[in-house]
């Protein structure tokens, strides 16, 4: 039997993805607000709970039942098994923990299915079970947006339209996390310039992005889960997506994503 290489399973992948990604909701919800939900933390100080685990492995089991090749996943909460492959799935089964366990609405569930050695997302999901809405996109076939249950249509997203940066909504965290990148004077010259300056969170504010609603964002010390999936989402919607190692957390990434236009502006106040 001839293996077909995963670009020729693009539409295919696209859509296991989207069902993976929803297959975890019921359980997740099942928490959400909930009396039986407890928080625990991580090693490195992060919280995590039953939920994260379980939505986990519920995704790796579906994409091990559905997927057409035994393609590896590299996930948040169970660990990574994709040593020397080529192709990998990333799943971060509850992106936003924390307020997942304060009733807040905006975490999610990421996954992305890329190509390893570039380092490349291929096919990205976001989906957001509280609101009942998937983002997805996959490269060559746009990025969309529908409702998870209704079975209405899918809406093409497009980021922001270019527009001058007094008037753009521009998503960046605290100062403090500025200062442990070493750019502190960078935050306060955003700040000079940038009416609307927000600090949206977790990947509601990522998909609000590639919705068009946010122009750009600025995010520091982000795992491979929390940006492959955005990465091809934005893109697909039009947009930009820079992406690059942490300058003060190895193994880690920091980003600025959105329109080409707001994100370059941006860039330009951040990295110079």
């Amino acid at each position: 039997m001839t293996t077909r290489s995963p670009l020729e399973l693009m539409p295919e992948l696209l859509r296991l993805a989207i069902d993976a990604a929803r297959s975890a909701s019921e359980g997740i919800l099942s928490g959400f607000r909930s009396d039986r939900l407890s928080t625990e933390r991580k090693s490195d100080g992060s919280p995590v709970t039953e939920f994260d685990r379980n939505a986990e492995q519920q995704i790796r089991a579906y994409l091990a039942k559905h997927q057409p090749q035994n393609w590896p996943v590299l996930g948040e909460e169970l660990g990574d098994d994709t040593r020397g492959a080529r192709y990998r799935w990333v799943v971060d089964p509850i992106d936003g923990t924390l307020p997942f366990s304060r009733g807040l609405p905006t975490f999610g569930t990421l996954l992305a299915f890329e190509d390893a050695v570039e380092k490349r997302a291929l096919i990205g999901v976001i989906h957001l079970p509280a609101m009942n809405e998937t983002y997805s996109a996959a490269r060559g076939l746009g990025a969309w947006s529908e409702a998870t249950a209704s079975g209405g249509p899918r809406q093409r997203l497009q980021v922001a339209p270019p527009r001058p940066l007094r008037e753009c909504i521009i998503s960046a965290p605290p100062e403090h996390y500025f200062r442990l990148a070493g750019i502190a004077d960078s935050e306060q010259q955003l700040r000079a310039q940038v009416p609307h300056l927000r600090c949206f969170a977790d990947c509601w504010a990522h998909a609000m992005v590639a919705r068009g609603s946010i122009d750009a964002l600025v995010e520091f010390r982000l795992a491979r889960w929390d940006i492959a999936a955005t990465e091809v989402l934005v893109e697909e919607a039009g947009g930009s997506a820079g992406i690059w190692d942490s300058t003060h957390t190895p193994g880690k990434y920091d980003c600025i994503i959105g329109s080409p236009t707001a994100a370059a502006e941006v860039t330009k106040i951040i990295r110079s």
